[in-house]
């Protein structure tokens, strides 16, 4: 308890006294607020997520009974929002953004491959390679303002390859409520 509420003093009050962090320079953010479903396939699962962006911040809501994360690229923290009305800052997650945040092509050695249309948005289509620790291999789309669109990839994960779908549905380009990307009144520090 007492460590929780040291780093959240000194995630507070450091920040203040060093001047304001840098975002991540290696990754593609989007210049719109957005927010959007997000579908996730994995074989034959498939999960479904909603997402808020707003600069800077991202909200993914993993639905009824679990957790909120809110990713914030420019202090590199994540705070997850638990069902029991608690919370804890940590760390961001360096996989976690990737299924909704696209990296530089320097950084990814991703390549373009052409201009197509996902779901009537215009989106530039990349290949990578060997992004991040799970080995993986694939395609994503890029719409012109940032947002990713569509991800499909094969990964490594235990020595066998596993293919995934990811793409955002009901995308609502309009600036976001500024409330979704803090901690609500009533939680507490978990324990």
């Amino acid at each position: 308890m007492r460590s929780v509420l040291a780093l959240l003093i000194m995630l507070t009050f450091g920040r203040l006294m060093i001047g304001p962090a840098l975002a991540y320079d290696d990754l593609v953010l989007p210049k719109v607020a957005f927010s959007a479903v997000a579908i996730h396939e994995t074989g034959a699962v498939r999960t479904r997520e909603k997402i808020f962006y707003t600069p800077g911040k991202l909200r993914i809501e993993h639905g009824p009974g679990f957790a909120v994360t809110i990713l914030d690229f420019t202090t590199q923290t994540q705070v997850v929002l638990m069902a029991n009305r608690t919370y804890i800052v940590m760390p961001m997650d360096d996989e976690l953004f990737r299924r909704f945040i696209a990296r530089t092509v320097a950084m990814s050695g991703a390549h373009r491959m052409g201009v197509e249309h996902v779901d009537g948005m215009r989106a530039t289509k990349y290949a990578f390679g060997d992004d991040g620790a799970l080995n993986a291999a694939g395609f994503y789309w890029l719409a012109d303002d940032g947002i990713m669109l569509k991800r499909v990839y094969d990964d490594g994960v235990y020595g066998r390859n596993v293919h995934h779908r990811a793409w955002l549905t009901d995308l609502s380009i309009k600036p976001q409520p500024e409330s979704l990307f803090g901690i609500p009144p009533g939680y507490k520090p978990t324990k």
